[in-house]
């Protein structure tokens, strides 16, 4: 650090830069100071480094730069630069961080900037008001995440730290030289010309491609499906995100003769290349003769399953470490079961970085900072084993931990979040900061000889004041954190939910070799109580149902309260909330809540829930009872919420062909307005399809057909009223 041609960040960052394109490696640097002074030395570099491809990840505007906000950075993905800059005083969101880092290659320069970590505005983030929940204010949100950031970026051997007032604090080591490129791409010729001869043998042929990010994972699959156009063979793409297959469909249509739209490639001879969202991909058939799964650790198994099915030749491609998921999960829960429906499976993985070098110093550190090498061991003890280990289920220990404690432990701390990567499929960098932050979340753990076994998410909700409420009830506020509340009031309507004090399971995950031992239920038990002895009145969870999972709830004693009326796009289930009361005045309420639900469930399958899983349907159907829990004022109520506010057709549709039925005298007459008996009749009872009902109405789309049966419920409404219907 006593170079003296190192004086100032310009010099500094030339250094790195010609560093970096020497060793076709990433360096990383951090400025530090006031947002204005750190802002000025980066664009004095770029003023004078024009050439350079670059890209501020920033909310603030750059003169003469090309920004992206943060929270805009998915869209980025696919994309190569050469300078990339993250602009900390806009927010340090651990997703952006994640993604943008994947756009920089090899002889790039990553700038971070920031306050000094020991001033105090270091800790004004503006994120922290994305984090914030009702009742609590930015203020309230911890520190964990930004003290853990800290601790990675000032341990950095790899990072060289340039401070406003102080100067060079620190500076990485001279890069290791540059690789062969050559040497680079040939780990992914082997791999796709593998793939290529698996594929021409008969029969059915299954491949697993793992890699770490930058491998070229994604291209390979692109250089793949360009081969087989050029035969003549078509090939569908699917993955959890649109986003992710940029680097497919760049590959795939490089040959002159292409037709590319933006996720369609044709060829000269006729085939095609398209993406399908997951559960498309089983919903519309396909005459394809190859199925590429890019990201395929972030796509539930049944899914998984369901291609099997379907088609003859498949790759399931996956990152083994990065935002979009891990491969631990695919490979813990998806083997055994490619296993066992594949006659022929073989495996590949891309080991070499192509898009830079193998001593690239800027992986290893963003994997350490987002946890995103926290994953799962392959080598597991047997079931046989693990049952020998725990003589009783006392000899577990549940307690709540918080994020200070985490963040001291970075082993622990990378225990626990490598168990919730592999638990959940939709697990990203984002939830580490919410799980150490978030005011009204706790984590629960369960503990073997000190060792991590099991752990639950929950989030405190509801106690909201009543204005929120009522405007939750309109359907013009939707308050970050209270998803129960939210779903109870402004779904189905029931305002007196507002009374109660709510305990969410947000995630609840038991590593793979301990499940089906009553660690989960012995968790959710010990949280019960504490939830009991804290004045709570219900705890419960929302989840995409699948058998399993509704068995495990039902089991535990929950309820069905509501099944969501939209798809999952990636997993192709519906959403459900389940509930359990804690209090008598809740369990009370549970009784009419579930007795609404039984009958809006069967309104709901003759449209919206019409493919709802017949295995399921058995689980969750119950005779309706006769009693009718609810008073009629609260459902012309909740019709006035539809009728002259902003609830949901959806929420509301049931109630209103009901009140329709039942006082039919009121609209069913010869004065009333031929649109509204036509929209009552045909589209509330009868439930016709909304574009036969948009056509026979002569209406222009779905808002002006929305529209209209607001019309028509608020002419129910005060016909009633006029009729002494409603007090």
């Amino acid at each position: 650090m006593s170079d003296p041609t190192l004086h100032s960040p310009q010099s500094l960052l030339c250094r790195l830069e010609r560093e970096a394109k020497q060793g076709y490696i990433r360096h990383s640097c951090w400025l530090t100071g006031s947002p204005e002074w750190t802002a000025e030395q980066v664009l004095t570099y770029l003023h004078r480094n024009d050439h350079l491809n670059s890209v501020v990840i920033s909310s603030r505007e750059w003169e003469g730069q090309t920004t992206c906000d943060i929270h805009q950075a998915h869209r980025l993905l696919g994309q190569e630069v050469d300078l990339l800059v993250y602009d900390g005083f806009s927010g340090i969101n651990p997703d952006a961080l994640g993604q943008v880092s994947g756009l920089l290659k090899g002889g790039g320069l990553f700038i971070f900037l920031s306050h000094h970590p020991e001033s105090p505005d270091f800790y004004n983030d503006p994120e922290k008001q994305r984090l914030r929940v009702e009742p609590y204010a930015s203020v309230d949100v911890a520190d964990h995440f930004l003290n853990h950031l800290k601790r990675c970026f000032t341990e950095e051997a790899s990072l060289s730290h340039f401070d406003q007032i102080q100067g060079m604090l620190s500076l990485s080591p001279f890069s290791i030289p540059r690789a062969s490129e050559e040497l680079m791409l040939f780990d992914q010729r082997r791999v796709v010309d593998q793939i290529t001869q698996c594929f021409e043998l008969p029969g059915k042929r299954n491949c697993v491609l793992t890699a770490a990010r930058g491998r070229g994972k994604s291209s390979a699959l692109g250089i793949l499906a360009r081969q087989y156009l050029s035969q003549g063979r078509n090939v569908v793409v699917t993955a959890p995100s649109i986003d992710a297959v940029e680097s497919v469909f760049k590959q795939a249509s490089i040959s002159p003769e292409a037709l590319r739209e933006r996720y369609r490639v044709d060829s000269a001879n006729q085939a095609s290349l398209v993406f399908k969202p997951p559960i498309d991909v089983l919903c519309d058939g396909s005459d394809a003769d190859i199925l590429l799964v890019d990201e395929a650790a972030g796509i539930p198994v049944q899914l998984l399953t369901g291609f099997l099915e379907q088609f003859t030749k498949i790759v399931f491609a996956t990152t083994t470490q990065g935002y979009e998921g891990t491969g631990q999960g695919f490979a813990l829960r998806f083997f055994p079961v490619l296993k066992r429906c594949s006659e022929t499976l073989q495996s590949f993985t891309l080991e070499k970085p192509i898009r830079w070098s193998d001593h690239d110093p800027l992986e290893p550190f963003i994997n350490k900072l987002l946890l995103l090498d926290s994953c799962a061991r392959f080598d597991l003890p047997t079931r046989q084993e693990v049952q020998g280990t725990i003589h009783s289920i006392d000899t577990v220990q549940y307690r709540r931990i918080d994020g200070q404690r985490l963040v001291d432990d970075p082993d622990q701390l990378r225990s626990l979040f490598g168990l919730m990567i592999n638990a959940h499929y939709r697990t990203t960098p984002g939830d580490l900061r919410i799980m150490l932050d978030s005011p009204n979340l706790q984590v629960w753990v369960a503990e073997l000889a000190g060792d991590i076994i099991g752990a639950c998410l929950v989030a405190e909700e509801g106690g909201l004041d009543d204005t929120l409420v009522q405007h939750i009830w309109e359907g013009r506020r939707r308050p970050r954190g209270h998803l129960i509340p939210q779903l109870l009031i402004a779904q189905e309507g029931y305002l007196d939910a507002a009374d109660f004090t709510m305990l969410r399971v947000v995630r609840i995950a038991v590593k793979d070799e301990y499940r089906r031992l009553g660690v989960a239920s012995a968790l959710l038990a010990v949280i019960q109580k504490a939830g009991e002895n804290s004045s709570y009145h219900l705890i419960g969870a929302s989840f995409a149902v699948t058998p399993t999972l509704l068995d495990f709830w039902q089991a535990e004693g929950y309820q069905v309260v509501r099944i969501g009326t939209q798809r999952d796009p990636v997993s192709g289930s519906y959403a459900t909330l389940v509930i359990k009361g804690l209090s008598t005045s809740a369990n009370l309420a549970l009784c009419v809540w579930e007795s609404q639900f039984q009958k809006r469930f069967i309104y709901l399958q003759k449209e919206w829930l019409q493919d709802f899983d017949k295995t399921l349907l058995a689980r969750v159907q119950r005779p309706v009872s006769v009693l009718d829990l609810r008073p009629e004022s609260e459902e012309w109520k909740d019709l006035s919420g539809f009728a002259f506010h902003y609830r949901s057709y959806e929420s509301s549709a049931s109630i209103f062909a009901r009140l329709a039925e039942k006082y039919r005298l009121l609209w069913d007459v010869g004065s009333t307005d031929t649109q509204i008996k036509k929209l009552i009749e045909g589209r509330v009872i009868q439930q016709k399809n909304e574009l036969l009902m948009i056509q026979s109405g002569d209406l222009q789309n779905r808002k002006a057909l929305l529209k209209s049966l607001r019309m028509a419920a608020s002419f129910l409404f005060q016909q009633a009223k006029l009729a002494g219907k409603i007090k």
